[in-house]
Parts: C-alpha cells; structure tokens; sequence
C-alpha cells in the first residue's frame, strides 16, 4: 500500500538532495529546496496521524530520513565554509 506520508517522506529525500547538489551554484534554490523539505518534515507526521497510516517502516523512514538530511546540511556547510 502507498502511504501519504512514505510519498512525503521520498520527495523530502528528493528536495534535500537537490538542495545539496545546487548549494554552490544556486543560493536561493538551496534554500528553497531545503525549506520545502523542512516542510515535509513537518507535514509526513501530521498526515501519518491524520489518515492513520502509521507504520514501523514509516517511522524508520522518518528518522533515517532525518539523519540524512542533517548529514547533508552538515556537509555543505562544511564545505562550504
């Protein structure tokens, strides 16, 4: 089954890393993309409990996910600075 929030999750994993891959080119569009998937954050949790489709795997998506993109954010910056 396709859960909503799984789907956010995949286009949270989409946004950061294009975020990441634009971050030295494009200023405006890293903040963007890295807006949207803080966003997404947000927004996978509210419709797991909404639509009560809260799974296990849900859950480790949700707290990889969140690891990843700190990583990321953490290497950019690095990077760049």
């Amino acid at each position: 089954a396709l859960y909503v929030p799984n789907l956010i999750g995949y286009a949270r994993i989409a946004c950061a890393a294009y975020a990441c891959a634009v971050a030295f080119d494009d200023i405006y569009a890293f903040f963007a993309f890295y807006l949207l998937s803080f966003v997404c954050d947000e927004l996978d949790g509210r419709f797991a409990r909404k639509f009560n489709q809260c799974s296990e795997f849900g859950r480790v998506l949700d707290m990889v996910t969140d690891r990843r993109v700190d990583l990321m954010s953490t290497c950019t910056a690095v990077l760049a600075y």
